[in-house]
């Protein structure tokens, strides 16, 4: 799904419009597509509510409203803007469907009776052009109508583009929105939803065709990509059924000292999770003790060490084991020994250079010690930085990444020429290509220790079943962030879910993705 912002939004259906395509159609086609998705993923035997604004968004409201009403759903529809009278409002009442103004403040209380549990809400109020703040009655009548909602939780509230109130640009939201469980975007995802706060109000996000079949057409920039479950599945490896553990390929994981011991079991049960055929642990001897036990799938690698780190020479012990790899993780659970430190400069020296490597956690922030290390990096590098890992990296601070999130990753994955994972809510991945996926997941059941470490495991298995750094990428992240949310729902809480369930949930989002094949 391509991401645009407003102004390029604009442009796209301007241009539409004159390639013969008018805007009429498009708002026919966005009405239609509304009351068409509607009817089929939400029961509406309670009925379907319309609020309603002055623009676009009240007029493609209007449009579903007469839709649902044709196929004998029972409507009705609130003017929250005073629209001048046009032919939508006269077509609905003829299909006899009720319009009440409710823009002066008054009748919020047939609103209020309307809203029983399990009706549908339509939010057609506000379009994607608005700029905050909203002012004046329709401030306040907002305002009611978000209390109203606050009391009635067993609604269904479906979003019209955007929530309203919301900037869709910047993902600024009024104190007088209202969280939507979906929200349907006519032809394109607006930019400000996949940023918060703006993220949290607009639910999941679907698209609506309106009879723009490429959006890109209408732009000469690239335009950012927002992963869903038919873009993830696309990048799903192949599993002949004459295949063997050679087929689906070798991951060398270098993990684990003796206070992160965790991070080489999490990573290496992942790799294999995503379908790796055989997972080669190189780690100290006391983690080896403390796993092999429990990790018997993998083979083992002894690394020496020293003071709890690797010693230099430990890199030269793995030239076979570097040969024989289709894949390489390395920095989970290293800890920030000197030793390491060293270990790793010997290791890059080491690397095949069209090895897929994956780096993360301790790793990177032992790669910001070395002189001009992006220049040591093999080909096919993918970088998985949180922010405070990405700071150090940059030299940037936290903040500033955090408010810039989408361009500075877009900047340094050119620069470095490597995927970059800069995770969080909404985890955004950049290119060396300058292109930009946005994964739209923003659940704190994945704020939990360990949850990287599955993240670079199912991505390292990926990568050794022959994907690209790019393609591992999206996929990895989209199949971390669902097991996330699927763990969250098997326990019915965000609060106690732990690294292990995400783990366990790997194979869950799998079959999820087949599911949208």
């Amino acid at each position: 799904m391509k991401i645009v912002n407003v102004k390029q939004m604009q442009a796209i259906e301007k241009s539409a419009n004159e390639a013969g395509l008018s805007y009429q159609k498009m708002m026919d086609n966005a009405g239609r597509g509304i009351a068409g998705w509607v009817m089929k993923h939400i029961s509406t035997h309670r009925g379907v509510i319309g609020l309603i604004g002055s623009g676009n968004n009240g007029g493609d409201t209007l449009i579903a409203l007469s839709t649902l009403a044709l196929a004998g759903i029972r409507t009705i529809g609130f003017i929250v803007k005073q629209r001048a009278a046009d032919p939508l409002m006269d077509s609905y009442r003829q299909l006899g469907g009720a319009l009440i103004n409710i823009s002066e403040g008054r009748y919020l209380d047939v609103l209020n009776a309307a809203l029983i549990p399990g009706v549908v809400i339509l939010d057609g109020i506000l379009g994607t052009g608005i700029r905050l703040p909203v002012r004046g009655k329709l401030q306040e009548v907002m305002g009611a109508i978000s209390e109203l909602l606050k009391n009635c939780p067993d609604t269904r509230k479906i979003a019209v583009d955007c929530p309203s109130a919301v900037d869709c640009d910047t993902g600024d939201v009024s104190e007088v929105s209202f969280p939507a469980n979906e929200t349907l975007c006519m032809a394109a995802i607006k930019q400000g939803l996949l940023k918060q706060p703006a993220r949290s109000y607009a639910g999941n996000l679907h698209l609506i065709d309106i009879g723009i079949a490429k959006v890109s057409e209408y732009v000469s920039e690239s335009l950012p990509e927002m992963i869903d479950a038919d873009y993830a599945a696309s990048y799903l490896p192949q599993r002949p059924d004459t295949g063997h553990k050679g087929t689906f390929g070798t991951c060398l994981i270098i993990a684990g000292t003796v206070p992160f011991t965790g991070a080489a079991y999490l990573t290496g049960k992942a790799a294999y999770r995503a379908g790796c055929g055989l997972v080669n642990i190189a780690t100290i001897k006391q983690v080896h003790h403390c796993l092999s036990g429990r990790l018997i799938e993998a083979v083992w690698t002894i690394l020496p060490e020293s003071n709890g780190g690797y010693l230099p020479e430990g890199a030269k012990a793995l030239v076979e084991s570097l040969k024989k790899a289709d894949a390489l993780i390395l920095g989970p659970g290293w800890g920030l020994h000197d030793e390491n430190e060293l270990f790793l400069s010997h290791l890059l020296a080491e690397i095949p250079p069209d090895l897929p490597t994956l780096i993360d956690a301790d790793g990177l922030k032992l790669l910001s010690r070395l002189d001009y290390w992006w220049n040591c990096l093999p080909k096919k590098t993918i970088l998985t930085p949180h922010p405070g890992e990405m700071a150090i990296l940059t030299g940037l601070t936290i903040e500033d990444i955090q408010s810039n999130r989408w361009d500075i990753t877009r900047k340094f994955a050119k620069q470095w020429r490597v995927s970059l994972i800069l995770k969080g809510a909404v985890t955004v991945i950049g290119t060396a290509d300058s292109d930009l996926f946005l994964n739209p997941v923003s659940d704190a059941a994945l704020a939990t220790a360990g949850s990287g470490d599955v993240l670079s495991g199912v991505i390292g298995g990926l990568l050794a079943q022959g994907l690209s750094a790019e393609n591992a990428a999206i996929l990895g992240t989209w199949l971390h962030s669902q097991a996330g949310i699927i763990a969250q729902n098997t326990m019915n809480t965000d609060r106690s879910v732990t690294a292990i369930d995400i783990l366990q949930s790997v194979e869950k989002a799998f079959v999820k993705i087949k599911e949208a094949v």
